[in-house]
């Protein structure tokens, strides 16, 4: 099956009451849009997305009028910090810290009223003993990244600039 397109998403209303078959895609493969899947069903979907197509959990990449394949993100390994278990100035500073080593890594983020979630990058154990290293309460944990893109960063947020000059007098 052959999808040039994201179609809507699970819950528009003309998918009410669709069979769907998932197709399950990871944080890395999100961007990519040219890719070979297998649905959970065993249904092989082409992808040829224009560039820039994200992915999200949810999307509709194909329809065959009765099936739909439905995007869903797998649970994967990640560092989860809850911002309710890091109260205090002192816990401001930490996770600053926490953010600039984070960084340092170019480590995509995934930043909620409740919470900070990174990909695992290193060992868990690493992961868990950096976190205690810098007094933060958090855990490694299997959970789905970037259901629906990354917070904006510096280095993924590009912007070009381009300044026009007017001069008022004569040369």
């Amino acid at each position: 099956m052959e999808a040039t397109a994201i179609l809507g998403h699970v819950t528009d209303a003309a998918y009410a009451g669709r069979d769907v078959d998932t197709v399950l895609v990871p944080w890395g493969d999100a961007r990519k849009h040219r890719q070979v899947l297998t649905t959970v069903g065993g249904l092989q979907v082409s992808l040829t997305l224009p560039r820039g197509t994200f992915l999200s959990d949810g999307s509709v990449v194909a329809d065959d009028g009765s099936t739909i394949v439905v995007v869903a993100r797998p649970d994967e390994e990640a560092v989860v910090m809850d911002f309710a278990d890091n109260v205090g100035v002192d816990a401001v500073r930490r996770a600053l810290v926490f953010g600039y080593i984070l960084g340092n890594q170019h480590a995509p983020l995934e930043v909620s009223a409740q919470q900070v979630r990174t990909p695992l990058m290193t060992s868990a154990g690493t992961a868990e003993e950096m976190l205690r290293s810098l007094h933060l309460n958090g855990r490694v944990e299997a959970v789905a990244l970037a259901a629906n893109g990354w917070t904006n960063t510096s280095s993924d947020h590009r912007h070009s600039h381009s300044h026009s000059h007017s001069h008022d007098h004569e040369h």
